[in-house]
């Protein structure tokens, strides 16, 4: 007797792996974020944010949502409901248990490149965000129109 779950053998010899791309144009003003995949619980990003851009919202904590932030180029200053934590710089990260709440921002000159991976219960709502006075977030382009139109640097891409 085995101890495997059930499993859909035919769907499972079905499915074939992502190639992904990590280039992503640099911005001079907003951010950008790009799906580079998703499965049925999680999702990994790209993010590019300009010199002085984070999280527009502020301090915010996802309700169902768990993720980790890995810096590919630049700088990140994140803080927690404590304060202010060490800069994280290239190939560092940062994880966030659901419910942490957090800000951060690009204090550099140079646009911050992230991947950002998240991961959730499969009936969970993701997008579910609440500042720490239990005030529900509107998605950032509702909220804040002109992050929906970042402006891009020329012909310069992180690669």
């Amino acid at each position: 007797m085995s101890d495997l779950p059930d499993v859909d053998l035919k769907a499972m010899c079905a499915k074939r792996p992502t190639m992904l791309d990590l280039k992503i144009p640099l911005l001079s003003e907003g951010m950008s974020r790009d799906l580079l995949c998703s499965g049925e619980n999680s999702t990994f990003r790209i993010h590019c944010y300009s010199s002085g851009m984070g999280e527009a919202h502020g301090f915010h904590a996802h309700v169902e949502e768990e993720h980790v932030f890995i810096v590919l180029q630049g700088e990140a200053v994140f803080s927690s409901l404590d304060g202010r934590l060490p800069p994280i710089g290239r190939n560092q990260g940062i994880w966030l248990p659901k419910g942490c709440f957090y800000e951060f921002i690009n204090p550099g000159p140079d646009p911050l490149v992230v991947l950002r991976f998240g991961a959730q219960a499969a009936d969970a709502n993701s997008s579910l965000r609440l500042t720490p006075e239990g005030d529900p977030i509107k998605g950032r382009s509702a909220q804040f129109p002109e992050l929906a139109t970042p402006k891009v640097m020329e012909g310069r891409f992180f690669e």
